[in-house]
């Protein structure tokens, strides 16, 4: 079925939404503020989801994507959006979470923090072609590798990086650890671990003042540029006793909390980052545990009452344990980093339930052409 559209505005996960005959419809590749002839491509019952077949009257905002794989790679949906309407699409999809998710009334200003929108990206996972040719990134919906020939949005030091990789042999319908060469890139130098490689150096990225080390195929944050404020926004104008950093990692936060108080406890179960956290870490107290184990330890020990904890849970946002051990703990501050701006929503009507004040919002861009967000936000405990 083919549909004439005006779309609206953009929803979570980057589609257009558009109305036909009182449903909603989802629009792949479409902007706000454009009339499209759609193609129905799935009928939910209560909405639509369809593609873009022709724009009829362009929005203001569309723009020509840079990239010429756009429309075949995965990635960078949102290339045909102009920079400052892919912010502003992302302030109001958080204040949509925020209104509809977490039941909130009110907020305060969301501060919008970005960066240089090209060659920002220091972490890949390139896959394999199905045949002879040129690794590259996944086709969208599918896990045909697309072979990549450029890369817009990628560092410096990855450029080309398909290029060196032409050699390697992988079954492209592995598991993704069996198939996938995962890259970091950052400050001049280039690592890559692919499959049957061993583990090797790990790669090291300079955040401030500290030098931080992680294993290449696990997690760091991939828009370094943008790290250090995050950082800030996350630790900065705090100080006092004991601070937490939850969630760890490899010791991004804790790192940075170390000289502003005098205990730092940073909790984290990843392996392949208690791996090399405790390396960059001076004097915090690094615990190989999953946070809401740590957490009852805590309350066990009557020990609680920290002058800031800092959570950086997962996309899935905390577990309701984790969120209910928390709160009970009593943190006179809490600094919440999400990549899951729906289940923050969901986070805060809890922690705002449970009498915490939402003090400050930033909303950072770290990875532009995306519908994704990173957002910081302050909370003060109940007077």
């Amino acid at each position: 079925m083919k549909l004439q559209l005006r779309c609206e505005s953009l929803a979570t996960g980057g589609k257009a939404v558009a109305r036909h005959e009182g449903r909603v419809v989802f629009v792949e590749g479409a902007a706000p503020n454009e009339t499209v002839l759609a193609e129905v491509v799935v009928d939910k019952g209560r909405f639509l989801e369809a593609r873009v077949l022709e724009i009829i009257e362009p929005s203001a905002d569309r723009v020509q994507p840079r990239c010429r794989h756009f429309g075949d790679c995965g990635g960078c949906s949102w290339q045909y959006l102009s920079y400052p309407a892919q912010l502003s699409a992302k302030k109001s999809m958080l204040e949509d979470a925020f209104r509809r998710l977490g039941k909130l009334g009110s907020w305060p200003a969301i501060e919008l923090v970005s960066g240089e929108p090209w060659g920002f990206r220091n972490r890949a996972q390139f896959q394999p072609p199905e045949r002879d040719g040129a690794w590259g990134f996944f086709a969208a919906g599918s896990r045909r590798a697309v072979a990549l020939q450029e890369c817009p949005v990628l560092a410096d030091e990855l450029q080309g990086a398909w290029d060196e990789l032409a050699s390697r042999r992988s079954d492209p319908w592995a598991d993704r650890r069996q198939r996938t060469v995962f890259a970091w890139g950052a400050q001049g130098r280039r690592w890559f671990r692919g499959p049957g490689d061993p583990p090797g150096e790990p790669a090291e990225a300079v955040v401030g003042s500290r030098a931080l080390k992680f294993a290449v195929d696990g997690f760091f944050q991939s828009n370094l540029a943008l790290v250090p404020r995050m950082v800030e926004l996350a630790t900065g104008g705090a100080q006092g006793t004991e601070a937490w950093d939850l969630y760890a990692g490899v010791g991004l936060f804790a790192s940075h909390l170390e000289d502003r108080f005098g205990t730092v406890h940073a909790v984290e179960s990843d392996p392949l980052a208690a791996k090399w956290a405790p390396a960059n870490l001076a004097k915090a107290i690094y615990h190989d545990l999953p946070v809401e184990q740590w957490l009852l330890s805590r309350l066990e020990s009557g020990r609680t009452g920290p002058d800031l904890a800092v959570v950086d849970p997962p996309r899935q946002g905390l577990t309701g344990i984790a969120l209910e051990r928390l709160v009970a703990c009593k943190p006179k501050a809490l600094r919440y980093v999400s990549c899951g701006h729906d289940t923050l929503a969901r986070d805060l009507k809890a922690l705002v339930g449970a009498g915490y004040v939402l003090d400050k919002v930033f909303l950072l861009d770290l990875y532009p052409h995306t519908p994704h967000l990173e957002v910081v936000v302050h909370l003060s405990a109940p007077a």
